[in-house]
């Protein structure tokens, strides 16, 4: 061997012996990555059942309704915070989820209707921390609730007996005071209807039972429009007799309708000679046009009421 191979294998029985002496002596430190800071996050979907053979007896669920830990059964993602445990309330139709929020965050859950039954609509009545919340989201079962920092539980409600109970009460105070208002207004209408009727009745008993009508002076040429009877438009109680005076010095008729359409058969007195008159009865409520058939510029008005 030259001298040269034994300073070669010299050299390298050196290296070794300082490597290993550095190992030994703990002066060798791997770097480890720095932690990054990040909301915590967790997520749990209760395991799937296991399968059975079809010769096996039936497995007991895991977990019922009335079950107060349902920690294991609900499945739920919560970020910002950890969920500590959750709690089932039969007597109250309520969850409770426990949770350590450690900055702003959002729980999602599913929630069944096993659990806890919903309101009528199938939604549910949210609080955190006590305070009622509306900004939750709810897509089916699922619910989606947002909650701040230092929040420490989560309430889910559904439909109560006292609930039902307050509804019921609700409706039948509306029930009642409806049924209040519709009598009144009946009463209120029957008094109406009856001073009304009262009114009429007094007004009726104050209308003349006969009344009379002459024809004007001269009314034989046109000029006396619109009094070419006196009074042109009179009022007499139903069942009144109404006579026509000629006080003209031509003959006059009194004859119901109208000159643009002429008589309509209610009455005509025929020619009324001066000084004569012509009586007639309004058996009928109503207003009645007349005019005289020879002259038919003179027109007038009888209501009967």
């Amino acid at each position: 061997m030259t001298s040269a191979d034994k300073f070669g294998i010299a050299f390298a029985i050196g290296i070794t012996a300082v490597m290993i002496g550095l190992i030994s002596g703990g002066t060798f430190e791997t770097s480890q990555p720095s932690p990054i800071q990040s909301a915590p996050t967790q997520t749990y979907s209760p395991p799937p059942q296991a399968a059975v053979e079809e010769s096996a007896p039936a497995q007991a669920p895991i977990m019922t309704p009335s079950d107060d830990d349902l920690t294991d059964v609900l499945s739920y993602n919560i970020r910002g915070a950890v969920v500590d445990s959750i709690v089932g309330d039969s007597d109250n139709n309520s969850v409770n989820v426990l949770i350590d929020a450690r900055l702003d965050g959002n729980l999602t859950i599913t929630i069944s209707s096993s659990v806890v039954e919903p309101f009528a609509d199938g939604t549910y009545f949210v609080l955190v921390d006590g305070e009622e919340i509306h900004d939750f989201t709810q897509t089916g079962s699922i619910l989606s609730i947002p909650f701040l920092a230092g929040a420490t539980e989560v309430t889910i409600l559904g439909i109560t007996d006292d609930y039902v109970a307050a509804q019921a009460a609700d409706k039948a105070a509306a029930d009642k005071a409806a049924a209040e208002h519709e009598a009144m207004m009946a009463e209120k209408a029957a008094a109406e209807k009856a001073a009304a009727e009262k009114a009429a009745a007094e007004k009726a008993a104050a209308l003349p039972m006969s009344i009379s009508i002459e024809n004007a002076i001269g009314s034989s040429t046109p000029g006396c429009e619109p009094d070419c009877f006196i009074p042109n438009a009179a009022t007499v109680a139903v069942g009144g007799t109404v006579s026509f005076v000629n006080s003209d010095t031509a003959p006059h008729t009194s004859t119901s309708g109208t000159p643009a359409d002429g008589p309509d058969g209610v009455w005509d007195s025929s020619l009324v000679m001066p000084g004569s008159s012509y009586d007639t009865t309004i058996s009928s409520a109503g207003t009645y046009d007349y005019f005289c058939m020879v002259h038919p510029w003179m027109t007038g008005t009888i209501t009967a009421k």
